[in-house]
């Protein structure tokens, strides 16, 4: 099987918070000499903070700071022993007061990530099914990861959509003992709430259905005895198919988490054994202690003060945000506040300018939100009075449309990503864009013939298949077909100065794909096993830069020219409005230079996410006339392989170069192709038309090298091998793909004498070079292939598909 690059998302997400941190927006560091909470210091600029998830203030309350002190007095910095062998006297104390709070037993960890993977993996086996809430905390979601590889099925539905909740535990119900299904009670970004009421009524309705909820942003600052929104719904009774996972941290004033069970059993087993929780050292007293302090201070009245007091600002904050245009994502009763922004080069602005003027919010980025919503995270807490609240948002409207102006966003586009309304006509006052450049101009076409043909050819045709002649070749071969994925819609997008000078072109086509296409071939085997019963399960509609047939950079763009970014930022606004008006959830920018940093911050801070593609695979010395001069261009490790592994074998083939194909070969042909397609999941596309087969057997730019065995060492009645291969406007060889009949491939090493073929026929026609494709990268890079690393950037309306497929397969060894 073929082997390429996959993308890894913590490679994705570290480009993105890499880029946020040159941008002065993660990663900081507070210069304070007191922290008072009400205040922070970052790059020299004294800031107004909201940004905490200190939402009651009590980390600075007097019975807290002095129980923490107390405690490290009379038991020192640290408890240096495992729990499982001796708890910190305080322990005990702590476990009585939240159990009394809320009336469950508990289990206490380091943390709440630590209480999810000491809880999760010890509960669940092999004979239960596991459903996530798409934005379930990242931690919950990494403890759930554990499971795969025991072979635990698990599914993700749309977030609080409850009614794909309760289809799925229909789907589930049947096959397994218990279904988990795992949310948080306030949603760490948004700030807005599961559906508690909802989801409890399911969990009386179905007898396997059981709740997993994470109330960390919801501790304290609600409920009876400050035990949270999840129990405030629950009416301070934890269900008895809940389990509970509340923080001591954030509100709370402490640290670590707390796991709370209706079930003794569940409690026991977690208590006695529960992963991480059984050999991990054990928070340390000054913690301890202010968590006690804490309990004692949830336990008595003076916590409604408080509540009472964050309710009021919650509710004043709001007030003040609905007199605004600001795009508030989710209205509620949470101290979490969530303003979109759309694409973080606007977040980076917005978040920039609020330090400068001495108010700090938080970045909302990929992957915490998709990367079309971004957006800044506003927390209100105690911290904040109401004169700042006011002077925050005040602040926030101004920079916000002063942000919009500078980046080239607008209301209408922020909106549109997030799914709002769009503003009345007496709200409206968009800014002009500075990329709105009147010296640039932009043309679209739907049709290869529209163009010039020197002018394509020039910039675009002479890198692989896509010349002129060849666009009219896919047009061709990808519309009329009986099957929707065989069928593209074309769109050509070309950029021009006030000269006249073309200063972009490119082409994409709207089209049917499959969302793991660049999946790793594990994955992509689980989904498959879907598609027999399902056929376009887990595909969609795309825009894609070039096409799903083509490879090599689909993209011209002058970039000696000092506005070629505002040329670009044209494309991608007018790819925008094409994924907007045929509904396809991807638009994907494909097939550039992985080394290009310039281009991926631009588009990273344009909205986009990006993912490694297949390496192309080009020979570019032909200057040999012989076998062994050829031999001589490759490497040493290639010398060996090309005696042992092409040349021994090369005496057991007829070699034949054919420009066209009689019906049965060419039937034969497809079914070849069609062998090696179905074990190639490393690039998981959808297969071709027959029709494509027969515009290559008619087009004169196309020819077929075939691999035949000899009659003196094999019978077999038909070639074994096709290569088809394209010739462009200045000759360049491009081998698109292969059929081989895998009954001969290892005996006589077919598919290494197709590439030597190919690479000897582009030789004979004077090629400039040979274009060998993408996959099986090692064996081109023995045939003398240089290899050019890619990468596409790519903008999902939700990345609900790429979290469920990251977050719900077993990734094996490919």
């Amino acid at each position: 099987m073929a082997k390429i690059r996959h993308n890894n998302i913590i490679d994705t997400a570290t480009e993105i918070f890499s880029l946020a941190k040159d941008n002065s927006v993660l990663h900081l560091y507070a210069e304070d000499e007191v922290i008072d909470g009400r205040h922070i210091t970052l790059n020299g600029q004294k800031a107004l903070n909201f940004g905490t998830c200190g939402y009651l203030r009590l980390e600075h309350h007097p019975k807290l700071k002095a129980a923490s002190i107390d405690a490290i007095h009379r038991y020192g910095t640290q408890f240096p022993l495992s729990k499982s062998y001796v708890s910190s006297p305080l322990y005990a104390q702590l476990e009585s007061s939240l159990e009394q709070m809320y009336g469950a037993s508990v289990v206490v960890s380091k943390n709440c990530t630590i209480a999810h993977l000491a809880t999760i993996p010890t509960l669940i086996r092999e004979d239960e099914a596991v459903i996530m809430d798409h934005l379930v905390h990242s931690s919950v979601q990494a403890a759930v990861q554990k499971l795969l590889p025991k072979g635990v099925n698990v599914e993700m539905i749309r977030h609080n959509n409850m009614q794909m909740l309760e289809d799925t535990v229909i789907k589930l119900k049947d096959k397994y003992r218990r279904i988990w299904y795992m949310a948080d009670g306030v949603y760490s970004m948004y700030g807005d709430f599961a559906p508690i009421h909802e989801m409890v009524a399911l969990a009386d309705k179905y007898e396997q259905l059981h709740l997993y909820v994470d109330d960390a942003h919801g501790t304290s600052w609600k409920g009876k005895h400050g035990t949270g929104y999840v129990m405030d719904q629950l009416g301070n009774q934890l269900h008895e198919k809940m389990i509970l996972t509340a923080t001591l941290g954030k509100a709370f004033g402490a640290c670590g988490g707390a796991t709370l069970f209706a079930n003794k059993e569940w409690h026991h087993a977690v208590k006695i054994f529960g992963g991480p929780n059984t050999f991990s050292v054990q928070l340390e007293p000054a913690i301890l202690g202010s968590a006690v302090a804490s309990a004692e201070l949830h336990l008595s009245d003076e916590i409604y003060e408080h509540q009472k007091e964050l309710e009021s600002r919650i509710n004043y904050c709001n007030k003040l945000l609905d007199a605004t245009q600001l795009p508030l994502i989710e209205r509620n009763e949470s101290p979490i506040f969530f303003i979109g922004t759309g694409t973080m080069a606007m977040t980076s602005n917005l978040i920039q300018r609020m330090c400068r003027d001495g108010v700090y919010v938080n970045a909302a980025p990929f992957p915490a939100v998709p990367a079309k919503n971004t957006g800044v995270r506003i927390t209100v807490s105690l911290n904040n009075d109401y004169d700042q609240i006011e002077e925050m948002v005040q602040k926030l409207e101004h920079h916000y449309e002063a942000s919009l102006a500078e980046v080239g966003q607008t209301h209408e586009k922020v909106r549109k990503a997030f799914k709002l309304d769009p503003l009345g006509s007496d709200q409206k006052k968009e800014a002009n864009t500075p990329h709105s450049a009147e010296e640039l101009k932009l043309e679209t076409f739907d049709k290869i013939e529209e163009i010039d043909e020197s002018t394509w050819n020039e910039r675009l045709g002479h890198r692989g298949m896509f010349d002129w002649n060849g666009m009219q070749f896919l047009q061709t071969s990808f519309s009329g077909n009986e099957k929707p994925e065989h069928n593209w819609d074309f769109k050509y997008f070309m950029v021009k100065d006030h000269t006249g000078e073309v200063i972009l072109l490119t082409f994409c086509i709207v089209g049917i794909w499959k969302d793991d296409t660049f999946s790793r071939a594990s994955i992509s085997k689980q989904i498959e096993e879907t598609r027999a019963s399902d056929y376009y399960y887990l595909t969609s509609k795309a825009v894609i830069m070039g096409s799903m047939f083509t490879e090599g950079e689909h993209l011209y763009i002058n970039r000696e020219k000092p506005y070629w970014n505002k040329a670009l930022f044209m494309l991608i606004d007018s790819m925008f409005k094409l994924q907007d008006q045929c509904g396809a959830n991807n638009l994907i920018f494909r097939d550039f230079p992985a080394e290009d940093e310039e281009l991926k911050t631009y588009m990273l801070q344009q909205g986009f996410v990006k993912m490694d593609m297949p390496e192309s695979c080009v020979v570019e010395d032909l200057s040999w006339e012989t076998q062994d001069q050829f031999i001589d261009t490759l490497t040493k490790r290639g010398k060996k392989h090309f005696r042992e592994e092409v040349r021994r074998y090369e005496k057991y083939f007829d070699v034949e170069v054919k420009k066209t194909l009689d019906n049965a070969d060419l039937k034969h042909a497809i079914e070849l192709f069609r062998q090696v397609k179905g074990r190639n999941y490393a690039i998981n596309s959808f297969d071709f038309p027959d029709k494509l087969f027969e515009q290559i057997s008619k087009d004169p730019d196309w020819e077929i090298v075939t691999l035949r065995i000899k009659e003196e060492y094999e019978k077999v009645p038909k070639p074994i091998g096709y290569g088809f291969c394209h010739k462009n406007c200045i000759g360049a060889y491009s081998g698109m793909f292969v059929g081989l009949d895998y009954n001969y491939v290892y005996k006589y090493g077919a598919y290494r004498q197709g590439l030597y073929q190919t690479v000897k026929r582009a030789k004979a026609l004077s090629a400039p070079r040979v274009n060998l494709g993408v996959s099986a990268t090692i064996e081109k890079k023995k045939m003398g292939a240089k290899v050019y690393p890619r990468v596409a950037y790519v903008n999902a309306k939700d990345n609900f598909i790429m979290e469920m497929i990251g977050s719900t397969l077993a990734v094996e060894q490919d």
